[in-house]
Parts: C-alpha cells; sequence; structure tokens
C-alpha cells in the first residue's frame, strides 16, 4: 500500500494559514498569537513538522529550484536557452537571477517553520512525543543550512523566529560557523530520533547518514578540515544498522515497486493526483517534442526547459556500463515521428502511475544508500592509500553491478589515482540526482573540469573559483546591505 502519512499532512499544513510564506529573509514571522492559539495538541505540532517537510520538498523537488543550481551547473548537462539554469550553466548568472532569490527565500522560510516548532515545543504542558517532533525540526534545518552554505557560503544562522526589524539586520555568519551550527542540529536529532521508520517522515539514520557526508564536505574545499576519521565513523553507523541495502541490479533502485525501499536513506513521498504532490522529476527532464506514447516516447510528453545530458558525459562511459541506458535516453520519438538521437535525456524514475505531466507517483530517493558506501570508501582512501584493500572493494561493487571489470592496484596505483577514479564512479552513478557539482567544489576540481568543459561552447572563461559560490541574491541584498559583507570561509 502507498505510504501516504506525510501526504496527508503535508495537504492539512497547506490549508493551515498561520504560516505567513516567505520571498526573501524579511518577512513577517508567526505572530504570537496565531502560533499560540494553533500549538495546543500533538496533532497540530505535527501538522507544523509537515509544513517544514513541505518547503524542503518543494525547493529540491516539485519547483526544481535546487535541480537548477545543481545539475545544471555540472558538466553532466548543458542548457543553451535562456532559462535560468541556461544561465547557471553557462556561469551567467547575477545576484538578480530570480532562481537564487527562490531558493533563499524557500530555505528561510523552510528554517523559520522549524525554528517555530522548536520554540512553541518550549511551552508544551501537555504529553506529546515532543523527541520525534524536535529530531525533524533539527534534521530538517540542518539539512536546509546544508544546502545553503553549499550554494551560497556563508549566510545568516537564525535560530529563532525574528521581528520583521531584526531581520532588517541581520548578518552573514562564516563558513565554518554554518557547519559548526548544523553539526550541532544533526547531533541532537540523531539522539532524538527513533530508529525505525514512521512512514514518510525522518528516523535518526536520517540525521546520522547526513553528519557523514557534512563531515566529508567540511574535510573538502575551502574549509579543508581533517574530519575524514570522523565521517568514517558516522557513515559506518549507517552501514553496520543493517537498516538497508545495497541493490544488485541497478535499475530496481527507480522503479516504483522498490520506492522508499532499503536502497533509500531518505525519501521524498510523492503521490500523483493529489494537489501536485507527485514526482516531477521524468517529466521535467523529459524533451518538449518527445513522442506522448510509445517505447520511445513518454506519457504527458516533456518539457521546453529540459537539460539535455552532454556529449562529454555520454561519452564518459566506459563499453558496456549498464548504468548508461538506466540513467541516460539516448535514442527518442519526437512527436512528429522521427527519431532524435543527439540530445539524450536522463531518464530516471520513469516508473509508476502519473495523472498528468509532472506528477509521477513514484517516491523521490534524496539520498541514496549506495552515496553512503562511496562516501565511506572515499574517507578510508584519505585516511590512507591501501592497495586492493577495503575502499578497493567497495567501489569494485558499483562496478560489477554496471557490469564492469573490477579495478586493481595495477590500475589504481595511488591515492590520488583513487580520488579520480571514485570521481568518475560517482558521476556515472549519480546522474540528475543534484550530487556532481558539489563533488567539483569540494575536491576543487570545479575550475580545471568546467573550463575544459565548456571551452568548446565558447563559456570556458567564465568559470572562476568566484564563482563556486551563486552571490546572495540582489533582492535580499537591497533589504538587507550587510548581507552583501562577506564573512569568508573561517
Amino acid at each position: 500500500m502507498k505510504k501516504i502519512t506525510i501526504t496527508i499532512l503535508l495537504i492539512t499544513t497547506l490549508s493551515t494559514t498561520f504560516f505567513i510564506g516567505c520571498d526573501s529573509l524579511n518577512q513577517y514571522p508567526i505572530s504570537e498569537k496565531s502560533s499560540a492559539t494553533f500549538f495546543s495538541d500533538e496533532d497540530q505540532f505535527n501538522q507544523a513538522i509537515a509544513g517544514c517537510y513541505y518547503i524542503l520538498r518543494q525547493y529540491k523537488l516539485r519547483d526544481h529550484i535546487y535541480f537548477r543550481l545543481t545539475e545544471s551547473r555540472s558538466d553532466n548537462t548543458f542548457q543553451l536557452q535562456d532559462y535560468d539554469d541556461g544561465q547557471t550553466s553557462r556561469f551567467e548568472e547575477t545576484s538578480a537571477l530570480p532562481l537564487l532569490n527562490d531558493m533563499w527565500a524557500a530555505s528561510y522560510n523552510a528554517i523559520n517553520r522549524c525554528n517555530t516548532v522548536l520554540e512553541n515545543l518550549e511551552k508544551v504542558d501537555f504529553e506529546m512525543n515532543r523527541d520525534q517532533i524536535e529530531g525533524e525540526a533539527r534534521l530538517i534545518r540542518a539539512m536546509v543550512y546544508f544546502d545553503l552554505v553549499r550554494i551560497y557560503a556563508g549566510v545568516p544562522i537564525i535560530d529563532k523566529t525574528l521581528t520583521l526589524s531584526e531581520s532588517y539586520t541581520v548578518e552573514r555568519s562564516t563558513m565554518q560557523e554554518v557547519y559548526n551550527f548544523i553539526k550541532e542540529d544533526l547531533t541532537k536529532a540523531s539522539d532524538l530520533l527513533p530508529s525505525s521508520t514512521i512512514s514518510g517522515r525522518f528516523n535518526k539514520y536520517v540525521a546520522i547518514a547526513y553528519m557523514g557526508k557534512v563531515l566529508v564536505f567540511e574535510s573538502g574545499y575551502p574549509l579543508k578540515n581533517n574530519k575524514w576519521n570522523e565521517a568514517k565513523d558516522w557513515l559506518k553507523r549507517v552501514i553496520d544498522s543493517n537498516q538497508f541495502e545495497f541493490f544488485p541490479n541497478f535499475e530496481d533502485i527507480f522503479l516504483y515497486a522498490n520506492e522508499s525501499g532499503k536502497q533509500s536513506v531518505a525519501s521524498f513521498t510523492c503521490l500523483s493526483g493529489v494537489g501536485n504532490q507527485g514526482n516531477p522529476f521524468p517529466s521535467r527532464n523529459a524533451p518538449r517534442d518527445i513522442a506522448k506514447s510509445g517505447e520511445l516516447g513518454i506519457i504527458f510528453g516533456g518539457n521546453a526547459a529540459c537539460l539535455h545530458i552532454s556529449e562529454d558525459l555520454v561519452n564518459s562511459f566506459e563499453s558496456n556500463d549498464f548504468r548508461l541506458p538506466i540513467s541516460i535516453q539516448q535514442v527518442w520519438k519526437h512527436t512528429n515521428g522521427n527519431l532524435i538521437d543527439n540530445e539524450p535525456y536522463c531518464r530516471k524514475y520513469q516508473d509508476g502511475p502519473v495523472s498528468t505531466a509532472h506528477d509521477w507517483d513514484i517516491d523521490y530517493i534524496d539520498y541514496r544508500f549506495d552515496e553512503v558506501l562511496l562516501l565511506y570508501a572515499e574517507c578510508l582512501n584519505e585516511l590512507g592509500f591501501v592497495a586492493d584493500g577495503e575502499s578497493f572493494n567497495i567501489v569494485n561493487n558499483f562496478r560489477l553491478r554496471a557490469g564492469l571489470a573490477p579495478k586493481t592496484s595495477a590500475e589504481i596505483q595511488s591515492q590520488d589515482d583513487f580520488r579520480l577514479w571514485i570521481e568518475n564512479e560517482r558521476r556515472w552513478e549519480f546522474i540528475g540526482e543534484n550530487i556532481r557539482w558539489f563533488d567539483l567544489v569540494r575536491t576543487d576540481r570545479a575550475l580545471d573540469v568546467m573550463n575544459a568543459f565548456l571551452t568548446p561552447y565558447n563559456y570556458g572563461g567564465n568559470v572562476t573559483k568566484d564563482r563556486y559560490f551563486y552571490p546572495i541574491p540582489l533582492r535580499a541584498t537591497n533589504e538587507n546591505p550587510n548581507l552583501l559583507i562577506d564573512p569568508g570561509f573561517k
């Protein structure tokens, strides 16, 4: 049976008017009167936490905001058309780009909702499962800040609801301060949340897995803190939990029959035909002129802003890699009946019921167990290269699943060789999953890789280290000039 618990809560929350929508950081907070009258029982706290999930899910999936800032930024895709992600793809964006404000506004809306929940929990004088609610609020807040710090670098840390006048004076924190805040929230969330999964909601292993990932990123550019051993330990807790599974068949990861299964550490519940709660990914990534039926078409068609997979990515695959045809549709049928073979697109999640375009009934994976394994292997290598050791075995399992021969120390002879190997395997594994761009930044390879990638398009000179992070949106800095002050990394 379809997991619908959180979906129902989301719909309920949409009709709850005490949450004020945020267009920028400087929005009126929830009034004391409305919040006081709302948080009167556990059901209302559950509705409130569903509102936190809702915004996270909206910017990471439904509104395509996150995808357009990450996947389009990488060498996996290229967009010549002048949509928002065309500008990010070509490294031509400015602080006036609406997409940047969309991300900023959604993020601080989510943070405001989490802060409101946490503040009202302190006033509770009745019996309720407060650990679950507090853990979820802290986890979601940490996830949002992890996205913000990787997109904008140092951002304001807001840990309480603000008055309008207070919001005009906030300042950016350093990246290090933001990472410290994230880790504090994740540590508390991992202690508070249960091990077992409540349908559609995050458990403690989501917090533990995210802590491992956060520590890996803190170890990379630009902070370059040596947190590899700590990251390894947190990731190992997820692996040793026996709650998750490395699927032997790559295609099974994205099938409707396996949605939110043991291949997923964290997923967003999607339900077709219920208030735009479906997964938009398959339609959003299909070409506008694709046929609406048949083996080489897609029901309800595609999208004008489709991000086409780059020739560079297709050509990078080794021969007979199973991941290529499962992840990328290289030939598709045009509405005029012709076959198109020079505009490939990402075809993941094309399974399950669908009622309208952009509304597929298949849950979207935010964090795969496969990434936990590859991050763990990366930690092992950073702690000391061991020829044909455990890290080799982990990565070779991915190659064997892809139908490829395993690599040995005869080919991978050093720590640097392993770094490049795992970078490539992650690229082939996680196409369309918002991972590649962040990988290039944290390894400080974005400058070289993206300049080489964009040079044939005549945009190579656009890539500088200043563009590793996006500018704070113009709308936000106009309202609060303090946000123009860059506090630096440390």
